[in-house]
């Protein structure tokens, strides 16, 4: 049963940035100026515009090797890092009101999380522990 909650945790944890990337990416292809526009949103929030490719490439690749379970612990260092900067973003707003600050509060718990999975990597299912089994 152990093994099964660890797969499905980290599966779920994966699920927030890499549907959330795919979403973006549909965004961006289906609206006129849409990288334009997700740099803009960026840059709005206090980012230069230079995160906006670091971030889909974060959110992307990070996110589906979670899902599969490769390289679980760098992976989860990886994503908790950037729920953490996130996190500071969103509480740098916090002039904005109420939902900036829930906002920072869910990737905080994210990131917490993420770390809790870097120290646990061992979920099953996953190619990490195919390897292992070899």
């Amino acid at each position: 049963m152990c093994k099964f909650l660890g797969v499905i945790s980290r599966v779920l944890l994966a699920l927030v940035f890499f549907v959330s990337i795919i979403f973006i990416i549909m965004n961006i292809y289906n609206t006129p100026n849409g990288y334009t526009l997700y740099q803009d949103m960026l840059m709005a929030r206090g980012l230069p515009g230079i995160s906006a490719p670091i971030s889909i490439l974060v959110q992307l690749v990070a996110g589906f090797t979670l899902i599969i379970g490769y390289k679980i612990k760098i992976t989860a260092y990886v994503l908790s890092v950037y729920s953490f900067l996130w996190a500071c973003v969103y509480f740098m707003g916090f002039l904005g009101g109420q939902p900036l600050i829930i906002m920072a509060l869910q990737y905080l718990a994210i990131s917490g999380g993420l770390l809790y999975m870097a120290l646990n990597p061992d979920t099953g299912f996953s190619i990490d522990n195919c390897k292992k089994d070899k």
